[in-house]
């Protein structure tokens, strides 16, 4: 399979560097018909990529309950391989306030329901309470509203 000239089958051993050196010429030409800033950008990327796979090669890895566990810049990464931080339990401690940062929100979101529902709860008693009040210091007892012949009265309006 061909993208714009560039034969992208990958395979094992020298036809995968074969393929490599292709796709570096490739990616190399297309590279002339970028913006400035945007090489620089893709440059300090590549550097940052390097020197990030350096670290990874050159940390030792710290084993967990069969678990390769490994912290990069103080948050720890499960199956990292590799540990450039810290080892143990002060480690974990990092993603389990990692854990805990991304339940926040589900829990924000959950008491703001709970206000909300309360909020709700609180405005029909208001209201039941002021149908209450106006129906008892009615000149009407209560009993009438429950009479046939009211409903009437109200549907067709007074004689």
């Amino acid at each position: 399979m061909t993208n714009q000239g560039f034969p992208l089958g990958l395979s094992t051993g020298s036809a995968t560097d074969e393929a490599g050196r292709r796709m570096a010429r490739w990616l190399h030409g297309a590279e002339a018909q970028l913006a400035p800033d945007i090489t620089e950008r893709l440059r300090f990327a590549r550097e940052r990529a390097v020197e990030r796979a350096r670290q990874l090669r050159h940390a030792p890895a710290v084993v967990l309950a069969g678990q390769a566990w490994g912290a990069v810049g103080g948050l720890a990464l499960a199956g990292a391989g590799a540990s450039a931080g810290g080892t143990g339990p002060s480690s974990w401690s990092g993603a389990w306030r990692q854990k805990a940062a991304s339940f926040l929100p589900l829990i924000i979101l959950a008491l703001g329901f709970w206000v909300i529902q309360e909020h709700l709860t609180q405005a029909q008693i208001d209201a039941a309470s002021e149908v209450d009040a106006a129906l008892l210091s009615d000149d009407l007892p209560p009993q009438a509203y429950t009479d046939p012949g009211f409903v009437e009265f109200l549907r067709h309006g007074a004689p």
